[in-house]
Order: structure tokens, then C-alpha cells, then sequence
């Protein structure tokens, strides 16, 4: 790196500690400290979800795809803004009207806290595995393009994300996120502009080249659903947004941030399109890249070719003028960052709100908020472990229990559809929901743990899932749904035989 790229990355992180400071005056209850007081801008809060959203794999995954592969894993992007316009429609005036802090209080109030404890633990566990790979991705991919102490980049880039959002609150984690936004599209930018003018021919021969390879191909129309086809790729893209913009603790504290359900309805739709965006630019870039070597064999060694997900990073360090290297590096840590302040602000808020209340409630709000600030450093902590463990080749435990996890939040969108819209559904219907969609979510991730514990091929082929593991997300939440709703209605309702107890007493 050269001098000037140092500097942008030491400025950009500078930015970042300051910012932090001064939110950190503010935090005087859990409603600042969480939502924000619940006067940030729709704007803000739309670029807060635009950079939430896209981590150090958008850069790695997202070129690589378009390098190896083609745009047909897109349309389940290409689909978003329909999602979020159904959310933003039905999903968040529900969460202004019937949600306090935490996105899991009405799960309580429909099915009992059992419920709501259930939900709350997939949460966190899911995203304590997801920043560890969030850091190890950050790790690996800084030290291939820079040589440095792959340990000391998730150590460093996870004490820093832990210092603003334990003393800076909701508000740090958003206003960050807007520089932090701003970084890494803009990067993408420069990239795409010297990828263009630094190719022979300009961007219409890189489009021809790479139009050629069928590197745009969008549809697959078999009805094989055991590939990647329309309709496979459409359920899964429906059911992933529709899953994380409804369930998830880190998108609900935004929709209550914001003065107004309005303000919030245009955050998410703003926030939205910038994300889609975002992930067509990454994939564009790709795809270049592929028709840019193709041009220029020379200038890409063999052993990065055979790697795709390394050949973006290849281009940043080798091929890019002195700066935007610096500037490129700062939006991967930007991504990063901005991924992990939103899952350790949630964590922390679903431990406060979720757990200890319901056993302190006495408590008062500043010793919430004490806590809150302690757990956003122990949350934080363990995901630096993570990481630090993946990057010591413990990745089959890792994967195993995000696998695990999944499995067991399987159908949980169906759980939230039942509490919010279905009147009849109780607390006995929506465990035979929640059941069928884990067993339905076991059954497509069946070879990847019978992998585990070295069970003969042959069995494995016998009971896997037989499509594509895309449609097990979508597969799980519409029976999730489906025996929920049929099990109320076949099943008595707790609550009317209590209800009828309590007459009869009465009387």
C-alpha cells in the first residue's frame, strides 16, 4: 500500500472513533441508546439499512459471481423492492402499533414468553456465528491483499465496531452507517469508472466480451427444480427478504427509530433501492472483470484465476491507481463494520429486553441502559472469538452450527405471519407450525449433518432433499404457516378453556 492509501484508511477510521464520541453524550436512557429517541431521519435511517445489509462477502461474493458464474442467483435481488413494498405496506405499521423495543414483545402477548424466548435465542445465535464470519472474511481477505496479520485486522476491526456501539448507541450505528455507505459505493464507483477506461475499447467491448460468455444470462426456464430456475430463484428471494425485513430484531429497531410509521415505510423503500443497487454495481463489476482479463490474460496469474472470489481483490491491489486501493479497503471495512454494529446493538437490546427484564423487572432504565452497554461489549467479545476461531481452521464446527441454527429457526416466518394477521392462531397451533417447518428445514440440510458424522454416501443420497436447497427456506415457512393455522383450528385454545375456567369461578 502506499503512503496516500494509508491515509485514507487512518482518516475514514479517525472519522469513525470521533463520531462515536459524540453520540456517546447522548445515550442518557434505553430509548436513546436503542432506538435512537426515536427521532432519526428517514433518510438516515435508509442508509442505515442499506449498509447493514451489505458486508465484506458483498465484495468477495458478489464480483465473484459475476467473474465465475452469471446474473441468474440475481433475480432473487432483482425482486426486493417488491418485498420491501409489501413489508413496508403490512409489516411495519404492525411493529409501530404493537411493539415497544423489542420485535418479539407481541410473540409474548399471542403464544406466551416461551415463544418469545425461542425466537430471541435463534436471533442471537445466528448472528453471533454470522459476525464471526463476518470477521474471518474480513481477516482473510485483508491479509490477501495486503499481507497483514489476518489475527490483528478481526481483533482491530471488532474493537473498534464494539467502542461505538457500546458508547454511541442506535444513533452511532446509523450516522455511521451513512459514512460507511457512502464509502463503499462510492468505491464500487471509482472501481467500475478505472475498470472501464483502463480496458481496450472502453465499456461496450467489456459488455460485448462478456455478453458473449452468457456472463448476463438472468432465466432459467426448465422446470428442473433441482437447479437454480425462475422459479426456485423467485421463492427463495421472496422468502430471504420477506424473512430478514419481518423477523429480525435489527430491522424492527429502525422501523420504531424513525417520528412516524411513514418515515419509516420510506426508509425501508429507500433503503431498498440503494441496496439493490449496490448488489447489481458488485455484480457488474464482475462481470467486467471477467471480460477485462479476458482482454488482458497477462496481467492475471493462473492460480487467482482458478479462485474468483479472489480475483476482485487481485484487481484492487494490482491494477487500481494509488487511493482508491485505500478507498476500496476502507469501504471492505466499512461493509464489515456496518454489518457488525447492527447485530451487537440487537443482541444487546434482545438480552435487556427480552431476557433479564423478564426476570428483573424492578429494573430501572439506567441500570438497563449499564446493562445494555456491557452486553454490547460481551456480544461483541464472543464474535471476535468467532472469528478468531474460524481463522484457526475450526470452519466444519462453525459451519455446522450455523447450519444447526438455521435448521432450528426454520419456518419462523410463518411464526410471525400467524401472530401478526391470524386472529385464531394460539399458543398450541404455532408449535405444530414451528415443528413441521424445522422438520422440513432438517430435511434439506440432512446430508450437510449426516456429512458431519461421516455417514456412508449412499445412505445420504437416499434422504436428501430431492430440489434445489434454496426452496427448503420458502418450502419450511409456507407449512410453518399452513399446520399452524390448520392446528388452531383443529386444536382448543388454551386461553378459552382459561377464560371459561375463570367464568365458571366468577360465577
Amino acid at each position: 500500500m502506499a503512503v496516500f492509501d494509508w491515509l485514507i484508511l487512518i482518516i475514514y477510521l479517525a472519522i469513525i472513533i470521533i463520531m462515536a464520541g459524540w453520540f456517546a453524550r447522548r445515550q442518557n436512557s434505553t430509548e436513546d441508546f436503542y432506538l435512537g429517541g426515536r427521532s432519526i431521519p428517514w433518510w438516515a435511517v435508509g442508509f442505515s439499512f442499506f449498509g447493514s445489509s451489505i458486508s465484506t462477502g458483498t465484495f468477495l461474493s458478489f464480483p465473484g459471481q459475476g467473474y465465475g458464474g452469471n446474473w441468474i442467483p440475481h433475480l432473487a435481488q432483482l425482486i426486493f423492492p417488491f418485498t420491501t413494498l409489501l413489508v413496508a405496506i403490512w409489516v411495519v405499521p404492525y411493529y409501530r402499533q404493537n411493539v415497544k423495543m423489542s420485535a418479539y414483545e407481541f410473540l409474548e402477548k399471542r403464544f406466551g414468553y416461551a415463544t418469545r424466548c425461542y425466537a430471541s435465542t435463534i436471533y442471537v445465535l445466528f448472528h453471533l456465528f454470522r459476525n464471526g464470519m463476518i470477521l474471518f472474511l474480513m481477516g482473510k481477505a485483508l491479509n490477501a491483499m495486503t499481507g497483514w496479520d489476518p489475527r490483528a485486522i478481526v481483533i482491530i476491526s471488532g474493537v473498534l465496531a464494539i467502542f461505538y456501539t457500546m458508547f454511541g448507541g442506535l444513533e452511532a450505528v446509523i450516522w455511521t452507517d451513512i459514512l460507511q455507505s457512502i464509502t463503499l459505493f462510492g468505491g464500487g464507483l471509482l472501481c467500475l469508472y478505472f475498470l472501464t477506461i483502463g480496458s481496450d475499447g472502453g465499456f461496450f467491448h467489456l459488455f460485448e466480451v462478456a455478453h458473449a460468455a452468457d456472463k448476463f444470462t438472468l432465466f432459467d426456464w426448465s422446470l428442473n427444480l433441482s437447479n437454480p430456475t425462475v422459479y426456485v430463484v423467485i421463492l427463495f428471494g421472496i422468502f430471504t427478504h420477506a424473512t430478514f425485513y419481518t423477523t429480525s430484531q435489527d430491522t424492527a429497531q429502525r422501523y420504531l427509530a424513525t417520528p412516524s410509521t411513514r418515515e419509516a415505510q420510506k426508509s425501508l423503500l429507500w433503503g431498498g433501492f440503494t441496496i439493490l443497487i449496490t448488489w447489481t454495481l458488485f455484480l457488474l463489476i464482475g462481470s467486467l472483470l471477467y471480460a477485462y482479463f479476458q482482454i488482458h490474460p497477462d496481467q492475471l496469474p493462473p492460480e487467482i484465476a482458478a479462485k474468483e472470489t479472489q480475483v476482485f481483490p487481485f484487481y484492487v491491489m494490482n491494477v487500481l491507481p494509488i487511493g482508491v486501493s485505500g478507498l476500496i479497503l476502507a469501504g471492505m471495512c466499512a461493509a464489515a463494520m456496518s454489518s457488525l454494529d447492527t447485530s451487537i446493538n440487537s443482541m444487546s437490546m434482545i438480552t435487556v429486553r427480552d431476557f433479564y427484564l423478564h426476570f428483573y423487572p424492578q429494573a430501572t432504565d439506567r441500570q438497563q441502559l449499564y446493562l445494555g452497554q456491557g452486553t454490547c461489549l460481551f456480544w461483541g467479545t464472543l464474535g471476535i472469538a468467532v472469528g478468531l476461531l474460524l481463522l484457526t481452521g475450526i470452519e466444519q464446527a462453525f459451519s455446522f452450527g450455523m447450519t444447526i441454527t438455521s435448521l432450528l429457526g426454520g419456518g419462523i416466518f410463518g411464526l410471525f405471519m400467524l401472530g401478526m394477521f391470524v386472529p385464531r392462531a394460539h399458543s398450541r397451533g404455532i408449535i405444530c407450525g414451528i415443528a413441521s417447518g424445522i422438520l422440513v428445514s432438517i430435511w434439506g440440510g440432512l446430508d450437510q449433518i449426516l456429512g458431519v458424522f461421516n455417514v456412508s454416501t449412499n445412505f445420504i443420497n437416499t434422504v436428501r432433499f430431492p430440489w434445489h436447497p434454496w426452496i427448503v427456506l420458502g418450502l419450511g415457512n409456507i407449512i410453518s404457516f399452513s399446520v399452524g393455522w390448520s392446528a388452531s383450528l383443529i386444536i382448543s385454545d388454551p386461553r378459552e378453556k382459561r377464560i371459561q375456567s375463570e367464568n365458571a369461578l366468577n360465577k
